[in-house]
């Protein structure tokens, strides 16, 4: 009786992802792993739809499969044990292709031909982005490279300060003063002065002494209003160059 041939066994490839792709990923991961259920798929459409304009291939066929492979990605990414990231993200490095994202925003907002803020604008942004940054000259594109080396170690432009501070602001000066005392036993009290995205001076005082042990609030105990803070609206005034 002949013997059977063995089957044979073509071993898949193993599909490198392009290093454009997983910066993208990596961009989004913190996205992909704060949500859950239908809006994680909604997050992971996205990612895709993003990503997949980096990939080397065209084909359909390719790209649908791409998406569960960018999903794994993520998942090992979040299963990754390492140092605890702070729950506070004080900045961001800036690339060259953020810095011309963020300089043409209304460019590429008009070529996804939705409205401001809608899902349809969300969705079509990364392919709107890729083709105002296509359509760039060389000049332009090394401008954004000086420009996100000076934003990574000078200062952002005012325009994302003043989004910072209104979104990050707090959350972030009570984040350094819960490590400062529960790691170096400091107490702190931070006066604050930042002009929003309007151009109005806005001041504040942030104290946070209470919740940590049997502390007391140094605005609550202290002539604030009378004494500490005209003095802070005098100097934040001089500092900004507008009279108090």
């Amino acid at each position: 009786m002949p013997r059977s041939e063995s089957p044979i066994v073509v071993p898949q490839k193993k599909v490198c992802l392009q290093k454009a792709e997983v910066l993208v990923l990596r961009a989004h991961l913190e996205d992909w792993k704060s949500v859950k259920g239908k809006e994680r798929s909604r997050v992971l459409l996205a990612i895709y739809k993003e990503a997949s304009l980096q990939a080397p291939t065209k084909e359909k066929a390719l790209l649908k499969a791409r998406r569960k492979i960018y999903e794994q990605w993520l998942q090992n990414q979040s299963r990754r044990r390492g140092a605890a990231k702070p729950l506070i993200k004080y900045g961001r490095h800036w690339t060259a292709r953020q810095v011309l994202i963020h300089t043409h925003k209304a460019s590429i907002r008009q070529e996804t031909g939705e409205m401001a803020g809608s899902e349809g604008m969300i969705t079509r942004w990364p392919k709107a982005a890729k083709t105002v940054i296509n359509h760039l000259s060389a000049e332009e594109r090394e401008e954004a490279e000086a420009m996100a080396e000076k934003w990574n170690n000078e200062a952002v432009p005012p325009d994302i300060q003043a989004e910072v501070a209104e979104s990050k602001g707090a959350n972030m000066i009570e984040h350094f003063t819960t490590k400062m005392f529960k790691k170096a036993g400091m107490r702190v009290c931070i006066l604050s002065a930042w002009k929003d995205s309007q151009g109005k001076l806005m001041l504040g005082g942030h104290d946070f002494n209470e919740q940590f042990g049997d502390g007391e609030s140094f605005i609550k105990t202290r002539d604030w209003d009378s004494i500490i803070m005209p003095e802070w609206v005098e100097y934040a005034g001089e500092q900004f160059g507008e009279a108090m």
